[in-house]
């Protein structure tokens, strides 16, 4: 059922040029976009700048899918054009009420445009049904609470933390965030948030950030840890290692890529950790073991998906990528693109194609291993 979606977005393209600019206005008015403007962008001398607002209306009422397909689509036109996109979204009085100003190319209502809006975007295909998950790897058992027996990190006071830096300056804070972790109490998410806002931040690591790699892997290899503790360690380690993949050949050229080789030169200390632990945690590392340049499934993997029930789109592109099946890989990621609007939209992302694949696991793992 053809649906007028929540909210409007507000497309704004940055290019070279006016002819760029009236070329994108032409492209936008072409699909359905109800007020576009150009004008010179006055952050530049010579840029301009094409503004259009998508208020829909939409096929059906899956508003997420079709605003990332029209925002794919805005974003291969921003790039065909030799510029650059951003985007914002609003309720559409506000959206209109804030929208930039310039020239005029066309001002229509959401009805003036349903029919050319549904059109166009009825050549997208409409969102397939995801896999049914049965299988509960992402609910860990309940196992009271933590006991606030601290765990000894070995090395800690070994480095100098004030030669390194964090997000806000020197990393001298690091030691006790670390502590914080390892007091395992209930200070635990409190020392996670910290962690996440001082070593690693929004996607970005420092040169600190590898230097904890290893006490973070202490952590895990601790059995006194509590264990929802040690869980949401693997899958805060995976995430690390799929910021920035190390390249498969070569040396890390990031802070980033360096702590994904940190987490790789500890794999065998926490695959060694196998036999001990439940299947939620053994899920997540295969995840973590695909992350390795080179890897191999394990046969132990292998015999782990045999058992699980149903469809696992994380742990058969986990294994893909381990084996070097390049189909299957494809096969999955595209499969995947079909069902999850962020799969799409990482697919076309300029990453390296084992960077993009990495990426697309970790997303998928999240969704199907992790704690909702």
């Amino acid at each position: 059922m053809i649906t007028a979606p929540r909210h409007a977005t507000t497309y704004s393209l940055f290019v070279p040029d006016e002819a760029a600019a009236r070329e994108g206005a032409r492209a936008l008015a072409g699909r359905g976009h109800a007020l576009v403007r150009v004008a010179p962008d006055t952050t530049t001398d010579s840029g301009w700048r094409v503004d259009g607002l998508d208020e829909g209306p939409y096929p059906d009422d899956d508003e997420r899918w079709w605003a990332a397909a029209e925002h794919r689509a805005v974003a291969a036109l921003a790039e065909g054009l030799g510029g650059r996109l951003s985007s914002s979204m609003a309720l559409p009085e506000t959206a209109r009420r804030f929208f930039p100003e310039g020239e005029g190319v066309c001002d229509r209502s959401a009805g003036d445009v349903r029919e050319l809006r549904v059109a166009v975007l009825s050549r997208e295909p409409a969102r397939t049904p995801a896999p049914a998950i049965v299988h509960g790897l992402g609910r860990q058992e309940p196992s009271g609470g933590p006991t606030g027996e601290p765990i000894v990190l070995d090395g800690l006071d070994d480095i100098d933390w004030s030669s390194l830096t964090g997000a806000y300056g020197p990393a001298d804070e690091v030691p006790d965030i670390l502590r914080g972790l390892a007091a395992n109490d209930e200070g635990w998410e409190e020392a996670v948030e910290e962690y996440f806002s001082t070593v690693v931040h929004q996607d970005t690591c420092y040169d600190c950030t590898p230097e904890t790699i290893g006490f973070l892997v202490q952590l895990v290899r601790a059995p006194r840890l509590f264990p929802a503790y040690r869980f949401h360690l693997l899958i805060h380690l995976a995430y690390i290692a799929t910021i920035d993949p190390v390249p498969e050949t070569g040396e890390p050229d990031s802070d980033e890529a360096a702590a994904c080789r940190a987490v790789i030169d500890r794999l065998p200390g926490l695959l060694a950790l196998w036999p001990d632990l439940p299947a939620t945690e053994r899920a997540w590392l295969i995840v973590l073991a695909a992350v390795r340049p080179g890897a191999e499934p394990r046969p132990e993997f292998r015999e782990f998906r045999g058992r699980v029930d149903g469809p696992s789109p994380a742990l058969d592109l986990a294994l893909a990528l381990m084996s070097g099946d390049g189909g299957a890989v494809r096969d999955l990621t595209l499969a995947a693109a079909a069902w999850d609007e962020e799969v799409s939209a990482l697919l076309e992302e300029p990453f390296s194609r084992r960077t993009r694949d990495l990426k697309v696991l970790f997303h998928l793992a999240l969704a199907e291993l992790a704690p909702a």
